[in-house]
């Protein structure tokens, strides 16, 4: 569904001119998620969303008092060409304006994720360049568009971009630049806690959905999972998620490195194997009385790695994996996968999760997925608060085009820091001041 004309949006000061406003295509989700009734998620969204009622936003005015001013446009970092690739490039930008159900932040800090370099390398999106990347969020709101209740201008606040959007990444990061600017919907965006720092808020939007879509409604109590590559950014989330907010009973991972090794086993997992050296389905057999597990879940993108984690899987299990699926990784072309086979001699099914789906088949962004992915992200903030989930930020860098292109480059070698690495965007903003 296509945004119709935005109206005038409610912020707390006059922009040096009003900017053409962005028109968003709302997107898509999850597939094979066992189905919840859609008042009940409202229902649970309810008590972790604090109350807005009484808030007053001032409308914006030609003629009111200006109070502070929005750029025109900021110097972001992204790709300037159709599938270039990195080293991503500074281009300015034009600020955002909301569209209706949007809201613009000011964002102090972000993180970086796998989708970012592969946005560049391929633009699978179809964007028409240049494209700001940085698509986690945390900042505070300076305008939001008609129909925004549940946040207001002023609040800190936690978000993820479209992931067929513009990010906040800054060419200036640190303290002294102008600052970077992205929408996000209200859907996708929570109030901070207090508690909760700008940059572990940022940490946590892309990696606790994707953990959070293939978890929270598979997840039965007391069942066994492995989940691969638990010292990753979206692993270590997901081992926490599982073994301490979902009421697993044995949580088993994987890893390589003895950081990712000790990470995996910091998030809660109960045995942690290497996969260089270890059998793991017959270490899981062994744990498991020969049974297999109840419930894999991927997310390390390994073609090799998800023929081995579909040989743990129980008869009658799940084997859910993150993204496109196997056979499919390099998205360039389809290669024959075993999985299939293997799964299915077990009578074990397959469930593909992936957030990116949201955002290109726009019919599974329905009011549901709405509710199930705004839940998402309130656990996120609640999870983390209580220190049942919570994001293990190994590197913090400054948003600059140096430091951004060597993060992506590192990940994309596979040779990223265990967990996330953080990116202030704005020191100032980020440190309260």
């Amino acid at each position: 569904m296509n945004v119709p004309d935005t109206p005038e949006p409610s912020i707390l000061f006059e922009p040096e001119r009003p900017h053409q406003a962005r028109h968003v295509d709302d997107h898509p989700v999850t597939e094979d998620a066992r189905d919840a009734d859609q008042d009940e998620i409202q229902r649970e969204i309810a008590p972790v969303l604090p109350a807005v009622a009484g808030r007053h936003v001032i409308r914006w005015e030609r003629n009111m008092k200006q109070t502070q001013t929005i750029p025109e446009t900021f110097l972001g970092v992204g790709y300037t060409r159709d599938r270039a690739g990195l080293p991503l490039e500074a281009v300015r930008v034009p600020v955002p304006q909301p569209a209706a159900d949007q809201v613009l932040i000011r964002v102090a800090a972000s993180s970086l994720n796998p989708l970012e370099y592969k946005l560049a390398d391929l633009n699978f999106m179809g964007r028409t360049p240049p494209v700001v990347l940085g698509l986690d969020l945390a900042g505070v709101v300076v305008a939001v568009g008609n129909g925004v209740n549940g946040v207001a201008v002023g609040d800190a606040v936690a978000a993820m971009a479209d992931l067929n959007g513009d990010g906040g990444w800054v060419a200036t990061g640190g303290s002294g630049g102008e600052g970077g600017y992205a929408v996000a919907r209200q859907f996708l965006t929570v109030p901070k806690p207090p508690s909760l720092s700008f940059r572990d808020a940022a940490a946590l939007p892309m990696c606790f959905l994707s953990a959070f879509v293939g978890l929270y409604r598979a997840v039965q109590s007391g069942d066994t999972i492995y989940i691969p590559g638990g010292g990753g950014g979206v692993g270590h989330l997901a081992v926490q998620m599982a073994a301490r907010a979902l009421g697993a009973g044995l949580v088993i991972s994987s890893g390589s490195t003895p950081q990712s090794l000790a990470l995996a086993q910091q998030s809660g997992a109960h045995h942690v194997f290497n996969y260089k050296r270890d059998d793991i389905a017959a270490e899981i057999a062994k744990l498991t009385s020969g049974r297999g597990v109840d419930l894999v879940f991927d997310a390390t993108y390994s073609e090799h790695g998800f023929v081995e984690t579909a040989k743990t899987v129980r008869r009658g299990g799940s084997w859910i994996v993150l993204g496109v699926g196997p056979g499919k990784t390099t998205r360039l072309a389809e290669t024959h996968s075993p999985v299939g086979a293997i799964l299915a001699e077990r009578g074990a099914k397959q469930v593909n999760v992936n957030l990116l789906r949201y955002f290109s088949e726009p019919a599974t962004l329905d009011s549901e997925a709405h509710a199930f992915l705004q839940r998402g992200m309130a656990l996120a903030m609640e999870w983390a608060t209580q220190e049942l989930v919570v994001p293990h930020v190994s590197q913090t860098i400054d948003s600059t085009v140096e430091a951004i292109n060597a993060g992506l480059q590192s990940l994309k070698a596979g040779r990223g820091v265990p967990g996330k690495v953080a990116v202030i965007v704005d020191r100032d903003l980020a440190a309260g001041k």
